[in-house]
């Protein structure tokens, strides 16, 4: 894969139906200490079409439902390695909650996109007591932030998403 520039994404905090936990991607790279990590689903913003868009066709495309209730949390610049090859992206982050939350089973399931087997699951959304990193670098504050209510370096801890917000 081509990482000589910079690639514009749109990434989805897809909650449930409660309101606690969103729908994540698990990864693996070897090269990392712990191998596995989470991130959000979606991908690529196209020539033309503006991230909102973008969003929503992506969990579309992986999980055959909707994003409901979407809102622009902030965009993240992410400048990383994985699999030994350095990264640079822009994200748009959403939050929202997905139509059918059984698209993705209590257990997480398989999906494939752009030809590739990848896996999603359920994170809780404080990430409390888990091993497994969250990425990009600062979507947890965001999530912390934006969704869960919290003032800015308070740390995670249990929460619900207030809709009034």
């Amino acid at each position: 894969m081509d990482r000589s520039y910079i690639k514009v994404k749109a990434l989805a905090v897809a909650m449930d139906a409660a309101g606690t936990h969103h729908a994540v991607l698990r990864g693996d790279d070897p090269s990392k200490t712990p191998p596995s990590f989470h991130r959000p689903l979606g991908g690529g913003v196209e020539l033309g079409e503006r991230s909102e868009a973008a969003v929503t066709r992506e969990i579309a495309e992986e999980l055959g439902t909707t994003l409901v209730e979407q809102r622009l949390l902030g965009v993240l610049e992410n400048i990383f390695v994985y699999a030994g090859e350095p990264g640079h992206e822009v994200a748009f982050v959403y939050a929202g909650r997905l139509a059918e939350p059984d698209a993705v089973p209590e257990g997480g399931r398989e999906f494939v996109d752009n030809g590739e087997a990848n896996w999603v699951e359920w994170r809780p959304l404080d990430g409390a007591g888990l091993d497994v990193p969250l990425y990009p670098d600062g979507l947890q504050e965001l999530i912390d932030t934006h969704v869960l209510m919290r003032p800015p370096g308070a740390g995670s801890a249990e929460g619900q998403w207030r809709r009034d917000a």
